[in-house]
């Protein structure tokens, strides 16, 4: 039997060198590996083995954090980012949990959090947490993200300041800038909010017009709602050169904002993890979504969307119950490679987000199965691979006991 911080588990695959289970939920921090053998007696505890998010000794590090000042009722010019990195200030920490908040409470809004003002968000697979914010209140507003709160009871923390200001009148856009994918045709949704002394202006006609580059509007005008808001879809068909479009209150006002569509070479298109892209579970259960982000060559990237993202994949038949270990992108196995069951080629388009999310399938296959794949946009690429195992009967995993229980390495202690 395993557990891992005293929750027992299932027992995916056992080696004379490795075993593999089924990890269970748990919050950030470090847990205790324990293999026992209840017929004879053996016992075996690794102590701290395993580190769930982030770890006692990970980095919180801010990569943006400050802002023009900004009226209420508008959003921030610039994200909110941070980077949760190991103890080496360099290896990229996935899965940690980032507490954001602000303060005063109530001062913004987080696109991460659905427009509330604090929530907990999950780093990504580049150790990454983002997200826009519209200020609610004047004033100078701190943002402080903290690393799993909840774990420690000295979080390491990151701060960024915003200044809201307040504006007679004003008119913003929920989103100002946007970078697509040279050659793509979107649509792009301009919403426009007016304030009037920091509060909705209701009954007020926005114009809409295209003002650099070829594109076509939904809308030439509209009424803003009882919350201030009116909305127009840009739509551009095959990009190919930068696009300006513009959201004024009154037809001749001076009282604009610019929804700026920056057009991004097809090989300067980057493809970054996500989510998903090394998985291993028990045969019959559904694999989790491969979700890549598709972004532009700056520093720091900028979300790219349009772009076509291809999935090409293959499935093959395990033929041993010994799981492939992973050189980077290089399997090694002393067992002969999968019997190839089947391939598949999907295309999808990165959303508003950048992201792209393929579910791979198994066609009806079950049993211990590799599903490798690239997802490729541009001149970027990015492997991923999956491997599905049968579990092991309990009376396996206690005959196996005496085998893998000397297998670890690391701190362990064990009884018998």
């Amino acid at each position: 039997m395993v557990s891992i911080g005293g929750v027992n588990t299932g027992l995916l695959s056992s080696s004379p060198n490795q075993i593999i289970v089924s990890a269970p939920v748990m919050a950030d921090g470090v847990q205790d590996i324990a293999l026992t053998d209840p017929t004879v007696g053996a016992a075996s505890t690794m102590s701290g083995a395993l580190t769930y998010g982030a770890g006692p000794t990970d980095i919180l590090k801010l990569i943006v954090g400050s802002n023009p000042a900004t009226s209420v009722g508008r959003a921030a010019a610039n994200p909110f980012i941070v980077q949760v990195l190991a103890a080496d200030g360099v290896t990229p920490v996935a899965g940690a949990s980032v507490f954001l908040t602000a303060s005063p409470a109530s001062s913004v809004g987080f696109t991460a959090c659905g427009g509330g003002g604090s929530c907990t968000v999950v780093s990504d697979q580049g150790g990454l947490v983002s997200t826009r914010m519209s200020v609610i209140a004047p004033g100078t507003i701190t943002i402080t993200a903290e690393l799993a709160p909840a774990s420690y009871s000295l979080p390491q923390q990151v701060q960024g300041t915003l200044l809201g200001v307040s504006a007679p009148e004003d008119v913003s856009l929920a989103s100002m800038r946007a970078w697509v994918a040279q050659g793509a045709t979107v649509n792009l949704i301009m919403t426009a909010r007016v304030m009037q002394n920091d509060l909705p202006l209701s009954g007020a006609t926005v114009y809409f017009q295209v003002v650099k580059g070829s594109g076509t509007l939904s809308a030439a005008s509209a009424a803003t709602d009882s919350n201030g808001y009116a909305a127009s879809t840009l739509q551009i068909t095959t990009i190919v050169g930068d696009v300006t479009a513009s959201a004024c209150v009154g037809p001749s006002s001076n009282l604009c904002q610019n929804l700026d569509a920056t057009a991004v070479p097809l090989n300067a298109l980057q493809v970054h993890a996500v989510a998903g892209d090394s998985q291993i579970l028990a045969a019959g259960q559904s694999f989790q979504p491969v979700i890549v982000e598709i972004t532009d060559s700056s520093t720091p990237a900028n979300a790219v969307q349009g772009a076509t993202v291809v999935f090409q994949s293959t499935v093959g038949r395990l033929l041993s119950t010994v799981p492939i270990i992973w050189a980077g992108d290089t399997p090694i196995t002393q067992f002969p490679m999968p019997v190839i069951l089947l391939s598949s080629q999907t295309s999808l388009q990165s959303d508003v987000n950048g992201l792209a999310s393929f579910q791979a399938a198994t066609e009806g296959f079950a049993g211990p199965l590799l599903i490798t794949g690239t997802a490729a946009a541009g001149s970027g690429n990015l492997n991923f691979h999956l491997e599905s195992l049968v579990p092991v009967p309990l009376q396996d995993e206690q005959n196996t006991w005496r085998v893998t229980s000397r297998a670890f390495g690391g701190s362990y202690e064990d009884t018998n």
